[in-house]
């Protein structure tokens, strides 16, 4: 998931389906589960792929994108400090920011991996025994 807020109080990001592979050259990555969203308006707004096109994730070494035919429905810089965003066919989108380019305030970018992938096979689950809620592999 990434989230990211603009220097004018927008909250706006997207959630994006697969990790992100950066590639040296434009490759879209992605599937049709992937979404953006916004709250420009004072409301939360997400916007699902429109089936125009495939363009849902953009990750270059010099740049993040989501969406594409047009505009990007959101799109960072290299150095996560600027962007802009637009109105794009594949999520039927308009602005996600104040403005069409934007000085990024934050950046949050989260990631979800299945713990079993990374639970050595022997591991076995132990109850938690210092705070409830916490366990240990």
């Amino acid at each position: 998931m990434q989230v990211t807020g603009d220097t004018k109080g927008a909250v706006f990001g997207g959630l994006l389906s697969a990790p992100l592979m950066p590639t040296p050259k434009k490759k879209y990555q992605g599937t049709s589960e992937t979404f953006v969203f916004t709250d420009v308006s004072g409301q939360p707004e997400l916007y699902h792929p429109t089936g125009a096109n495939r363009y849902f994730v953009l990750c270059t070494n010099d740049a993040l994108a989501l969406g594409g035919g047009g505009h990007f429905a959101l799109h960072l810089d290299n150095d996560l400090l600027t962007g802009s965003s637009g109105s794009c066919a594949t999520f039927g989108n308009m602005c996600l920011a104040h403005s069409e380019d934007f000085i990024v305030k934050n950046v949050e970018l989260w990631g979800f991996a299945h713990s079993s992938r990374y639970v050595p096979r022997a591991a076995s689950f132990k109850e938690p025994t210092e705070a409830p809620g916490v366990c240990r592999w």
